[in-house]
């Protein structure tokens, strides 16, 4: 499967948002909720909380991170 070019930043922030939320929610709320028995319900609805948040966010600041380390690169 091919991305065209133009693509490539949001796809980047997509699958980074996915694996960040995912984890991110998985150990926050096993660390502060603990392993209880509505953990899987409680952890699917922060995940998509927090990917839904992450995507627009890594969508806009991803590509000025990039400009501003490649300005100063070399």
């Amino acid at each position: 499967m091919r991305i065209a070019p133009r693509y490539a930043g949001l796809t980047i922030s997509a699958m980074t948002s996915v694996v960040t939320s995912l984890l991110l929610t998985f150990v926050g709320l096993a660390l502060n909720y603990g392993f209880r028995p509505d953990f899987l319900d409680r952890w699917a609805q922060a995940a998509a909380i927090g990917y839904v948040t992450a995507v627009p966010v890594l969508a806009l600041v991803v590509p000025r991170v990039q400009r501003f380390v490649l300005s100063r690169v070399g």
